[in-house]
């Protein structure tokens, strides 16, 4: 993705992350290289020590980013910092907690930190469910739905899971 040009100076400013093209794409790009690194363990040409590594090193890269503290994107300070982590407390609480009883959701970066290793583990189900060594990544609509909800949920959009059903 380029960097768009901040009008008044022509300078190239940095994609904005809380912009939803740009969510999208990292949020695509994490899927396809969980996929790449899949492939590289069934071929034997990583070992799962490797993969590990490569899951958390991501979810460390998608906190920072997402978080407002990777450099070669902007973001909007006043909702990556804290608007952000407040709406998937709201949304997602449930699911982290879940997912990771110790963490601590009331705390920021224990919460995103908790997401993002929640959002790398569901690729993984994502891949299966979605039969993807079959039907592939591209053009696949449980492929699409996955980065489509992730997306909105990390740029603040509503999703259908956020929005509580009233019981008659």
């Amino acid at each position: 993705m380029s960097c768009p040009l901040r009008y008044a100076t022509k300078r190239q400013v940095a994609p904005n992350i809380a912009s939803y093209p740009v969510a999208r794409s990292v949020v695509a790009q994490a899927v396809r290289n969980t996929w790449d690194r899949a492939l590289k363990v069934s071929a034997e040409e990583m070992t799962m020590l490797e993969l590990e590594q490569a899951n958390l090193d991501l979810v460390l890269w998608l906190q920072d980013t997402f978080s407002g503290a990777n450099t070669h994107f902007s973001c909007e300070s006043e909702f990556n910092e804290k608007r952000l982590p407040e709406l998937l407390r709201e949304s997602m609480a449930q699911e982290v907690m879940l997912f990771n009883p110790a963490a601590d959701i009331h705390e920021n970066e224990s919460l995103m930190f908790s997401v993002f290793a929640y959002f790398v583990s569901e690729i993984y189900v994502l891949l299966k469910e979605a039969d993807v060594a079959n039907a592939g990544l591209d053009g696949n609509p449980q492929v699409e739905a996955f980065i489509d909800l992730w997306s909105l949920r990390l740029t603040g959009a509503p999703v259908a899971s956020d929005f509580k059903k009233e019981e008659y």
